[in-house]
């Protein structure tokens, strides 16, 4: 245990990352339009549903380019991945794919990509700062899915169902 600021214990960061890593996530696309209109997306894995009635998600998300377009546009779109769709996680975490062909699909007000497992057209409820994360809470608008199986992390590497990873 190492002390925080107020001399509480909080727990050694790699040993909490090494945990947490043990909690397979899916993995998805958090999108949203540009000043220009563009479409720009980011690679997440943590995507929540918080509501059935109503409809109700959450992303949370460091500062940066998207963090910043989200909270001024208020909207957001989410693709989950397919087990087939790696390349395009890699793509939106900074690491660019060559020739890869990233299609999106625009909604009313945000893009999504055009192959993705599973969409949602989102518009932001609330926001809430948690230390060095926001958690943007959105009702979703619309959203639909695909057949096929997901793009899933564990232990710090992709894992596709039935052992390919």
């Amino acid at each position: 245990m190492v002390p925080t600021a107020t001399g509480a214990p909080c727990v050694d960061p790699a040993l909490f990352r090494q945990s947490v890593s043990r909690f397979a996530t899916g993995i998805a696309i958090v999108s949203c339009l540009d000043d220009d209109d563009r479409p720009q997306g980011m690679t997440i894995s943590s995507f929540t549903s918080i509501s059935l009635e109503p409809a109700i998600v959450l992303v949370s998300l460091r500062p940066g380019r998207t963090h910043a377009l989200i909270r001024r546009r208020g909207r957001y779109g989410v693709s989950v991945l397919g087990g087939e769709q790696e390349r395009w996680s890699r793509h939106f975490s900074g690491r660019p794919q060559e020739d890869l062909d990233v299609a999106w699909s625009m909604k009313s007000s945000v893009p999504v990509l055009r192959d993705a497992l599973a969409w949602f057209e989102c518009e932001v409820d609330s926001v809430l700062q948690v230390h060095d994360h926001t958690l943007f809470v959105a009702r979703v608008v619309d959203c639909d899915h695909a057949p096929g199986s997901p793009l899933m992390f564990y232990a710090s590497r992709y894992h596709r169902p039935g052992g390919g990873g």
